[in-house]
């Protein structure tokens, strides 16, 4: 969790949390994160946690994601760094939220690194740099989960001694309150790395959440297409499109999905005219490549050219062609600019005429017709 500070009981709040299910060999399942809108409480330090009160105003209140929350506890020990403190915050919203909830196992690992490691503190921080566990996000909750879920293995087998606990894990919590709320994300400490930015976004976010409305997809997309325009993608850019996708309440896979979709938009645009040039693969590649997904035209090969043909003047394509294709120079073996959607008119390298039969779309990993990469077996 993020707090507005260290004390319920003098009004402070839940502003952030994050719950992860993990398998007995610290393998995640499940992941859930969300801003919590404090009911008109400032956040806080923000110079601490990164919140600000404007990230939380559109972000649901506890009460309307207690469900969620509660469904991810239900037949589970409980692990938190510090689980007192976190004890203490959720039994004080699910109060506030008139949830009553019976006694859950729990597990500190505060206290669990303390028996197992020998460092100078055990701070979270601390324990994840000693066992070589990256933790870029701190003091956001989801990077701290995913933090103390690859610690607990480690810790327990250090430990050795069973753990005993007080009571059983809680069943049926859940079923009385509404699930659903649409959570509001954030992806944090971007990184571009050797790996890109959109790779860095998608990493920072929950695995995945519910189905993206039509109106956020497309707002997602629109921003997309604007800072793709220059065939770039940097710090700023990537950071925009991550709010646009929180604001959604979007998981790397809805965010994934939403790119393909893009990328795919752009597949269509480029072989409209049953013509794919060099150029417009080396657009398509670029493109690909800084969403993360460098091998996903890999199916695609250009058109040969006659020499008659590669004379023929450029033409006009329809108004509102799609999504943009950033330009390159004329010359060569010709380049193009596709416009985005609303622009009234762009031109596209049209060298030669229709070659049949038109490219077979094949998926970017496996090469084979029939899906795409997202859905490939091979990777499912």
């Amino acid at each position: 969790m993020e707090t507005t500070g260290f004390s319920p009981a003098k009004g402070d709040r839940v502003i952030e949390i994050a719950v992860a299910r993990v398998d007995a060999s610290g393998r995640i399942e499940d992941e859930y994160a969300t801003l919590i809108n404090p009911e008109g409480r400032d956040t806080g330090p923000v110079f601490v946690h990164g919140i600000s009160n404007g990230a939380v105003r559109n972000a649901p209140l506890f009460a309307d994601v207690a469900g969620d929350v509660l469904a991810r506890l239900e037949g589970a020990v409980v692990v938190a760094h510090n689980a007192v403190f976190e004890e203490r915050f959720l039994a004080a919203e699910l109060s506030r939220a008139g949830i009553s909830v019976a006694s859950l196992p729990a597990l500190c690992s505060l206290w669990l690194g303390q028996q197992t490691f020998d460092t100078p503190n055990h701070k979270l921080a601390t324990l994840a740099r000693e066992a070589g566990i990256p933790l870029v996000d701190a003091h956001a909750a989801l990077g701290d989960v995913r933090a103390v879920g690859r610690l607990l293995p480690m810790m327990l087998d250090r430990h050795g001694a069973p753990l005993v606990y007080g009571c059983r894990p809680g069943n049926g919590m859940a079923a009385a309150h509404r699930r659903g709320a649409t959570p509001v994300t954030r992806a944090v400490e971007l990184r571009k790395g050797t790996d890109g930015w959109m790779a860095s976004l998608l990493a920072r976010l929950p695995m995945s959440t519910g189905e993206v409305d039509d109106a956020a997809a497309e707002v997602y997309l629109e921003a997309l297409a604007e800072v793709l325009a220059d065939g770039k993608l940097v710090g700023e850019e990537a950071k925009l499109l991550a709010r646009a996708a929180g604001s959604a309440g979007m998981g790397a896979a809805q965010v994934a999905a939403l790119n393909e979709r893009f990328l795919e938009t752009m597949r269509d645009v480029a072989l409209a005219d049953d013509v794919l040039t060099a150029a417009e693969l080396r657009q398509l590649t670029k493109a690909s490549t800084l969403l993360g997904v460098p091998d996903y035209f890999d199916d695609l090969t250009p058109t040969s050219l006659s020499a008659a043909e590669a004379t023929r003047p450029l033409i006009e394509a329809p108004r509102g062609a799609g999504v943009p294709l950033a330009s390159e120079p004329a010359g060569g073996d010709g380049a193009s600019t596709v416009t985005a959607p609303g622009a009234s008119t762009a031109t596209i390298d049209a060298h030669t005429a229709p070659a049949k039969p038109r490219a077979v779309r094949r998926c970017g990993h496996c090469r084979q017709p029939g899906h795409y990469r997202s859905t490939c077996p091979a990777l499912n």
